[in-house]
């Protein structure tokens, strides 16, 4: 009896063995590696049998680190995989589908392709269904890095006809697939798309505009044309909702050899994938094409918005002073000294441009007011304030080292073009914490268009910024309406010196979230001592200087850190680190969300005006509203991520969120209790 227990033992073990054998080898249809030097290929399969008259099957390479292969417009050098597949049988035609490619840069020139493992989705037109495929592919294709090698590989891959099971590569090919563009763009959010190719002065210019019920975000395009255009930099021009865009490319037209010509335009971005064939004939304009009317109305607004940062409050007090620092001057120096001031603020501003346009290029998040993130910034802004502070309360006057003015660029020993200069430079630095209106429209397309119009919307905000400067410059004696030297003076400098104690305590509070008390109290103790060598004359430079720089010291003392601490606790705000907006608005509940930082002017006016006030405070809490509040005081990678993806690169941030609108309606900069009404209405 025992030895018949053991044989039927050892027939189960024998059939489970059998069995688990037969379903790997049934469930996995793939051809052998071919192997090149750098890469191998290999052709898989979704089914183990198929008699549908088009058959799904992909090619999977798999390349060494940093070797990458081509997409199948390469660009500047390269050429696409080749597929000859004359000697399979049962085989009527092959199509190669391409997944999305990325753009890169091999031996100076611009390609586009692919690196590390790609899998191409062949659609293969069979014969009759009702017979075996015999696949017998040869493939050439080349990988380069620093520099290239051809690729050659010889597949073979039998597919029975008949019913078939899903193989171990079902998912994989059906992920690719899911992402590989179709001609439908009737399935995307796309609106209205259009195409024209335009000759013009030896460049002929793609022009494409594109609508979307949804919005744009990260655009890319792709051309494929016969050819073999290289890739080159997009115009991208936005409206203010991101829901339309207009896209050009330049070629040169020594590029085209023909007029009329069949064309693929690929689009991907985060929230549409579709592919557009269309045959096309370039069109001949022979005047100038007029500038874009969108650039205009950038430019406009970045001037607007400039201008109407000098009425913020933490600018005001800069162009108050320089006011005042021209009263009894004759003509002639005060248009000396604002010509300067204007240098200095336009200088500033393209010198931020500069600055975001190398972290646009290295791929590094940028932002508006970035720097008020970083603690360091922080305390050389507390610093120069405070000098500020101390010049209005009559301390001293702010005269620079002898070194810096003695210079042959200085005009004969004073510090007159220094001075002004950095009084420009310095009203740009105050000004970055302020998003006034039209602001971050005209940085979200600074930030998200060409490295030229990055540069234009700056130079435009700078001189924006500097108009109050610039009418005084061309009209001096407008000086003449204000009042005369008296006593004026000196209680309207305390009132300036007020508000610039206002702006240090604004400084410290956001320090705070930094450094604790102590960096507080050695602050204020640091500027008592710095009053009393100024006040008593001291040997002041060399124990100002040796003053300053133990307080730029204090940081790396462990006692001034800051412990950080988890709990986030505001009224009924909930904490955004912590919170699922679309899980929330998935219970039909409503979402108010308030991305904001402590340097932020405009946020602290919204809080104070709008949605701290009684009347939006009851109401949020009778709409049974969730409110949600994001901290951007320090760097945050999620909320960075998160305004990325409406295409904001400042803030304040408010929108509302509901089912209906799972993608939310964003609100002006500046609220009014108006607006909030008007949009729960939408969205609820």
């Amino acid at each position: 009896m025992d030895k018949v227990i053991k044989v039927i033992n050892l027939l189960k073990i024998t059939i489970i063995f059998a069995f688990g054998l037969f379903s790997t080898a049934g469930y996995s249809l793939s051809s052998d590696w071919a192997i090149s030097e750098k890469s191998k290929v290999r052709l898989i399969s979704p089914m183990t049998a198929s008699n549908n008259n088009k058959l799904i099957l992909a090619l999977e390479y798999e390349l060494e680190d940093e070797w990458k292969t081509y997409w199948k417009s390469p660009g500047g050098g390269g050429f696409p995989q080749k597929i000859i597949w004359n000697n399979s049988s049962n085989v009527k035609d092959i199509k190669i589908l391409w997944p999305e490619p990325i753009e890169f840069e091999i031996l100076g020139l611009k390609s586009i392709g692919y690196k590390d493992k790609v899998i191409f989705p062949l659609i293969v037109d069979l014969e009759d269904n009702q017979k075996q495929t015999n696949l017998n592919l040869n493939i050439n294709y080349l990988v380069c890095k620093d520099v290239c090698i051809p690729g050659s590989a010889d597949i073979f891959l039998n597919i029975p006809s008949g019913d078939g099971e899903y193989t171990d590569y079902f998912f994989e090919i059906e992920k690719v697939l899911s992402t590989t563009l179709n001609n439908n763009i009737d399935f995307t959010p796309i609106s209205n798309f259009s195409f024209k190719a335009i000759e013009n002065n030896n460049n002929v210019i793609f022009d494409i505009e594109i609508s979307t019920s949804s919005f744009f975000d990260d655009p890319k395009i792709f051309i494929h044309t016969p050819f073999g255009l290289p890739v080159v930099e997009p115009i991208n021009n936005y409206s203010l909702d991101f829901q339309k865009l207009n896209t050009s490319l330049y070629y040169s037209a020594n590029q085209f050899d023909e007029k009329k010509f069949p064309i693929e335009i690929f689009f991907y971005d985060n929230n549409h994938s579709f592919k557009v064939e269309k045959n096309v004939e370039i069109e001949n304009v022979d005047k100038n094409i007029s500038i874009n009317t969108s650039l205009i109305y950038l430019l406009l607004i970045s001037l607007l918005g400039g201008f109407i940062l000098n009425l913020m409050p933490c600018v005001f007090p800069v162009l108050s002073l320089k006011l005042l620092s021209v009263i009894n001057t004759e003509d002639k120096k005060i248009k000396r000294s604002f010509f300067i001031t204007i240098l200095g603020i336009i200088t500033s501003f393209l010198m931020l441009g500069a600055f975001f346009a190398i972290l646009k290029q290295i791929n590094i998040s940028i932002s508006w007011g970035m720097q008020f993130q970083e603690p360091y910034f922080l305390m050389f802004i507390l610093i120069i304030i405070s000098m500020f502070f101390l010049n209005t309360l009559g301390l001293f006057q702010i005269n620079l080292p002898s070194f810096l003015y003695s210079s042959k660029i200085i005009n004969s020993g004073n510090n007159f073009y220094t001075k002004n200069f950095f009084n420009g430079f310095f009203a740009t630095l105050l000004a970055t914490p302020c998003s006034a209106p039209y602001l971050g429209t005209a940085v979200t397309a600074a930030f998200t268009q060409s490295t030229t119009y990055l540069f234009l919307i700056f130079s435009f905000m700078g001189i924006g910024m500097s108009l109050p400067y610039l009418v005084i410059a061309f009209f001096p004696g407008l000086i003449s309406f204000l009042p005369r030297s008296g006593k004026w003076m000196i209680y309207f400098k305390y009132f300036l010196s007020i508000l610039l104690f206002i702006t240090i305590v604004w400084l410290l509070s956001i320090l705070n979230n930094y450094f604790n008390y102590f960096f507080i109290v050695t602050f204020t103790a640091l500027l008592i001592l710095i009053s009393a060598i100024l006040k008593f004359r001291i040997y002041q430079t060399p124990l100002i200087i040796s003053l300053i720089v133990i307080f730029f010291l204090t940081p790396y003392l462990n006692s001034f850190q800051k412990i950080n601490e988890e709990n986030y606790k505001s009224n009924n705000w909930l904490d955004f680190n912590s919170k699922n907006i679309p899980e929330i608005i998935a219970n039909n509940e409503i979402v108010f969300l308030d991305i904001t930082a402590d340097w932020c002017i405009t946020c602290k006016f919204n809080k104070i005006n709008v949605l701290n006030s009684e009347t939006i405070s009851d109401f949020f809490e009778s709409q049974e509203v969730t409110l949600i509040k994001a901290d951007w005081t320090q760097p945050n990678e999620k909320i960075n991520k998160f305004l990325k993806k409406y295409n904001k690169f400042g803030i304040p941030f408010n929108a509302f969120y509901s089912s209906k609108f799972p993608e939310g309606i964003v609100m002006n900069e500046i609220l009014t209790e108006k607006q909030i009404f008007e949009t729960y209405n939408k969205v609820k």
